[in-house]
């Protein structure tokens, strides 16, 4: 399963709530929105604003940044996808965002880790106890900072539906 985050937007909500009870026009105008507004955040896969933001200690997590509309006629929802895996196959996006807390790493399949430090000397060890990581809410910072162009898509989006009902 791939790590998830969902933009919220309550003046969207309420939108999308009054337009699923409106006709037919108005949902393809919302569908048509939701899109536009995922073009902001992720014009196409691994580009855009929140790729150009998420960490890049590979770049994986960010050449995997996507977006994707959800749900059916009546519900639809916006979600924008990282799911970038580890070498053993975590989802690691929601680490980078949230954090983890201080944890012991242990070697999986050799008797000892090794790992190389920033100055360059390689260490051997049983056992790793990891002080954890900051998390980075780049994903937070980023709609923040697109907030008046998706603002702006959900005023032309509402223009648009009163001109349909």
């Amino acid at each position: 399963m791939a790590t998830e985050f969902t933009f919220d937007f309550t003046d969207l909500d309420n939108l999308s709530r009054d337009l699923n009870r409106g006709p037919t026009e108005a949902k393809i105008t919302l569908n048509d929105g939701l899109r536009e507004i995922g073009r902001v955040i992720v014009p196409f896969e691994g580009t855009g604003p929140l790729a150009t933001a998420t960490p890049k200690r590979s770049g994986k997590l960010a050449a995997s940044t996507f977006f994707q509309i959800t749900g059916g006629v009546d519900a639809q929802t916006l979600t924008v996808y990282q799911p970038a895996q580890s070498a053993y196959g975590a989802y690691y996006g929601l680490f980078v965002r949230e954090g983890t807390a201080a944890h012991v790493i242990r070697p999986r399949k050799a008797r000892v880790l090794r790992f190389t430090l920033p100055d360059g000397s390689v260490v051997f060890a049983r056992v790793v106890h990891h002080p954890g990581t900051k998390p980075n809410p780049y994903h937070v910072r980023t709609l923040n900072a697109l907030r008046p162009q998706i603002e702006a898509v959900v005023r032309k989006m509402e223009a648009r539906i009163v001109g349909i009902v």
